[in-house]
């Protein structure tokens, strides 16, 4: 008797061949982990805070959403993004700093499943898709009231991105040993990989405020633009919104 189900896998073979794809989002258990974590690392900045000077350089960490105007030609999408900092001194008499930043969001993860049977041959593969997009960028900011109790800011920048899509490939072929008839071989073969899919520089404006929480420690409320954030047929253009601390040393 042919085999038409996976001896690998409980699934029923169909009726019809074909490929069927699903999405899975990516607000589940794993999403939430990070953002409580992150949080949690905020707490314990904030915990940490010590006596120093509030110009000196500094490390931040924010946590917000991110909302892409077109990520894949569709409509707007919002994801979780994290963001890490590292801030200059504030010079020129406590007006302005200079800023490099680490951030992402991820968008999501993909999957899609071929089943056929030819000849007597059970065939089976599995694809998954982890998308994100991961930036660095480069910003100067103006405090217009220096060393003031609320010190609002101005910025802009110039930042470069990645949209990378992590994948795994997982391929089966079942078949009936010709000389045991009702015993079945499968062969399998894996593979994965990271895929560049686009790439570029693009213009950010950001506008804040920092609210001292000690002499060393700020809180961090800030919204950022990013502008022609788009390659090859990918556009992650649109606002962010930030909460975070930054620690002065």
């Amino acid at each position: 008797m042919a085999q038409r189900t996976s001896i690998h896998r409980s699934w029923p073979w169909p009726k019809e061949r074909g490929t069927f794809v699903f999405f899975k989002g990516c607000a589940g258990p794993s999403k939430r982990r990070s953002v409580v974590t992150c949080s949690v690392v905020i707490v314990l900045l904030a915990a940490a805070a010590s006596q120093a000077d509030a110009s000196g350089p500094g490390i931040g960490l924010k946590v917000g959403a991110q909302t892409i105007d077109r990520p894949f030609g569709t409509g707007k999408t919002t994801r979780t993004r994290f963001e890490l900092e590292l801030a200059s001194p504030r010079f020129g008499d406590d007006h302005f700093d200079l800023v490099f930043t680490v951030g992402g969001s991820s968008l999501g993860s993909y999957s899609s499943q071929y089943v056929d049977f030819v000849d007597g041959v059970l065939f089976e593969e599995y694809y998954d898709d982890d998308l994100s997009v991961l930036d660095i960028g480069l910003t100067a900011r103006l405090y217009p009231l220096g060393d003031s109790r609320l010190r609002p800011y101005l910025g802009a920048g110039i930042g470069y991105f990645w949209f990378l899509d992590s994948w795994e490939d997982e391929y089966y072929e079942t078949i009936e040993d010709p000389f045991d008839p009702g015993v079945f071989y499968t062969y399998a073969t894996f593979d994965e990989g990271t895929d560049n899919l686009a790439r570029g520089f693009f213009p950010f404006v950001s506008a804040g405020l920092a609210v001292p929480a000690s002499d060393n420690l700020e809180l961090l409320f800030e919204v950022q633009y990013h502008l022609d954030k788009e390659d090859a047929g990918f556009d992650f253009s649109g606002p962010v919104y930030m909460f975070g601390c930054r620690l002065r040393f």
